[in-house]
């Protein structure tokens, strides 16, 4: 079994056998730590792949889309969002694979992003299931007779963390895969029929995580629904309308999408529901900006007793929950008392790319932390319920009503303190926003256990994975 990230490993090794020229600690312990002696015979998986790499277009000079907007595949790191890939996001040309580096890829080759910061911790590989072509931050393997794919790209996920810790190059910019090194490591060959059993069991399991993770995915989107049935509110977006108004209607807006007929009649549905309106400056006792964080306020080295959790933009999921998988902090010499956040405080993100702009959460962690300036903290005044208005806000998002609202600069967005003031909501009595956010806390927490669950039994599956080829 691999070790954890928390095990404490003590060791002395001659400099003689140092290998790699890495005189390192890291570099050391990798090659002891995961000196694996398989149940199988090994092979370098340079001597049973194939192996190469792809190109991008040029997006320049293309006024006559000849390269891009084709019905060809090409594979880039955001595509890697599940194992097996069927599609992209974007498509080439015949004329894009004649005039670039690009390469078609048959079906069933393991594909491996080896050129990202997120090999830090990851190590993306995916299985494609039709021809495709990819860009030059990905490596094709091809598998010679002896070794399925199938079998091959679940081996690299399961063993992801060796791989990453004997192959990545890390610099100031971006990690990448050393090809030498990778291309050196030992695989295990078992029988073609060991291979099939194997990839069988990890295809279910990865089946079961993902089924478990998208049924908590749509418990939590389905609250926005909910919200909206509650209140008797109804949204259907209309893509295609033209519609005219005479200039003295305008407000102080002059954009048209302000002003186009859905969102102006849903704010009519909100100033007449069932229940009275009130601006988000009304239901307040205070909204302030989190605090700005520069190259001087970078904690992450410093000891837990001199920092503090930075609540960013990614702490924040897209459906509205407080998120600590990744954490930035910032030394507590350097806040007030004031800039710390406060339980059942309402956390609205007022600054990212336009279409995640409004993601909101309510601050119930006992972790203690202060928010960036992409961050404001609004503190509710008596008679609201904090998780009523932060869903509330999250079913504007998913509507896109903050990003009407968003002053576009330098590729982000965001809502400044003084609109998001006039911004009315429905205020239903204090009783019904309390069902409200009793039936919400009761889908997030099973959509929590479900994402537990999932995540334990994935875990589960690759140990048994490593446990099949590397015995007790």
């Amino acid at each position: 079994m691999t070790p954890d990230a928390n095990d404490l490993c003590v060791f002395a090794v001659k400099r003689g056998n140092l290998e790699r020229k890495r005189a390192d600690v890291l570099g050391t312990y990798s090659s002891i730590i995961y000196d694996s002696v398989y149940l199988y015979p090994s092979e370098k998986l340079g001597q049973i792949v194939s192996t190469y790499s792809g190109g991008t277009p040029s997006k320049k000079g293309n006024e006559d889309n000849s390269y891009w907007g084709g019905t060809i595949p090409w594979v880039s790191p955001k595509d890697f969002k599940s194992f097996y890939i069927y599609d992209s996001e974007d498509h080439i040309t015949e004329k894009a694979i004649d005039d670039s580096a690009t390469q078609r890829v048959i079906p069933d080759s393991v594909l491996v992003v080896v050129r990202s910061g997120i090999l830090k911790h990851t190590l993306p590989v995916a299985i494609n299931k039709v021809e495709v072509t990819i860009n030059q931050d990905i490596k094709v393997l091809i598998p010679n007779d002896s070794v399925l794919p199938d079998y091959l790209g679940f081996y690299l996920k399961v063993f992801e963390k060796k791989i990453l810790s004997l192959c990545v190059k890390h610099s100031t910019t971006v990690q990448s895969v050393n090809t030498s090194e990778f291309l050196s490591l030992d695989i295990p060959v078992p029988p073609i029929s060991t291979q099939k059993k194997l990839s069988i069991f990890m295809k279910e399991a990865l089946k079961n995580y993902r089924s478990k993770l998208r049924e908590a995915t749509e418990l939590l989107l389905g609250r926005n629904q909910h919200v909206l049935q509650r209140i008797g509110l109804a949204f259907e977006k209309n893509e295609s309308f033209i519609y005219a108004m005479e200039f003295k209607e305008l407000e102080v807006r002059l954009d048209a999408d302000y002003y186009s007929p859905e969102f102006s009649g849903f704010r009519r549905q909100i100033e007449n529901c069932m229940y009275p309106s009130a601006t988000i400056d009304e239901i307040s006792d205070q909204i302030v900006s989190g605090f700005a964080a520069g190259k001087q306020d970078q904690a992450d080295d410093l000891p837990d007793d001199q920092r503090v959790a930075h609540l960013r933009p990614f702490s924040i999921t897209p459906e509205g929950e407080l998120s600590f998988e990744t954490k930035k902090y910032v030394p507590k010499s350097r806040l007030k008392p004031e800039d710390y956040c406060r339980k059942n405080e309402v956390i609205f993100n007022n600054t990212n790319s336009p279409d995640l702009v409004g993601k909101t959460t309510v601050f119930d962690s006992d972790v203690l932390c202060a928010a960036s300036n992409h961050m404001t903290r609004i503190t509710v005044k008596e008679g609201v319920n904090p998780y009523y208005v932060a869903a509330f806000f999250n079913v504007l998002l998913n509507i896109g009503y903050w990003k009407l609202l968003c002053t576009n600069f330098n590729n982000q967005a965001g809502v400044n303190t003084d609109t998001l003031k006039k911004v009315k909501i429905p205020l239903p009595p204090k009783d019904v926003q309390d069902q409200i956010a009793v039936e919400l806390m009761q889908r997030r927490s099973q959509a929590n256990n479900l994402r537990k669950q999932a995540i334990k039994e994935w875990a589960e599956a690759k140990a048994q994975f490593e446990k099949e080829l590397l015995g007790e």
